[in-house]
């Protein structure tokens, strides 16, 4: 049995339901599933996937509150919640309007502190590729991709990140693209609206310069 991440939902003139999954994990196979005869139905999609909308304050939604326990008896349930613990975010990776993302190419941990510091000058946030994070340059919650966060943000600055399908799926969506690789043939300059080619030991100590130099 293969997992699968449904990213969006297809419109479907024959009234059916229709989910297109974005393909499985390991990218093997993409497919339309299409449902027909059994209702109800339901779908997980993951957090970031879809666009916010602008919120109508006028808007009034009907709630209908089910009493579960007509449907569902104490016993069935394994597990029981004793208590919820929710921590305040670290940073705001989802909703930041520019990214600087690195990837394996940084080389280090040491690496990646130009990006805090360019991100800093930029007011962005920083990601990073899961190559990147299973190396340790960067924790786990600053990892974009099917493994980690989607993000849709109006400036994505993609640093040393050769581009797997696994990444794009969490930011091909941004509003422009600009590659920073020292591969002319990588996979992530094929999306990029820009490409500056050349290491990231070169560009990124100039981006810092000139940003420093110029940001009022």
């Amino acid at each position: 049995m293969k997992a699968i991440v449904c990213v969006k939902q297809v419109p479907d003139t024959s009234g059916k339901v229709a989910v297109n999954p974005d393909g499985t994990l390991n990218r093997a196979s993409m497919a339309t599933i299409i449902n027909p005869e059994h209702r109800p139905q339901m779908a997980t999609v993951r957090e970031g996937v879809m666009k916010k909308e602008i919120v109508d304050a006028n808007y009034q939604g009907e709630v209908i509150r089910h009493d579960v326990a007509k449907y569902v008896p104490e016993t069935d349930y394994v597990v029981k919640v004793i208590d919820r613990h929710v921590e305040k975010a670290k940073h705001n990776l989802k909703g930041a309007p520019i990214v600087i993302a690195g990837g394996y190419g940084m080389g280090s941990k040491e690496g990646f502190d130009m990006l805090f510091e360019l991100a800093k000058e930029l007011h962005a946030e920083v990601g990073a590729s899961r190559a990147a994070v299973d190396a340790g340059f960067c924790d786990h919650d600053r990892q974009i991709g099917q493994t980690g966060v989607t993000v849709h943000p109006k400036l994505y600055i993609a640093c040393g990140i050769s581009g797997q399908i696994q990444h794009i799926a969490g930011m091909q969506d941004a509003g422009i693209i600009i590659s920073v690789n020292n591969d002319e043939n990588a996979p992530i300059n094929a999306i990029a609206d820009y490409v500056i080619n050349g290491t990231v030991e070169e560009v990124i100590p100039k981006m810092i310069k000139y940003y420093k130099k110029n940001s009022k």
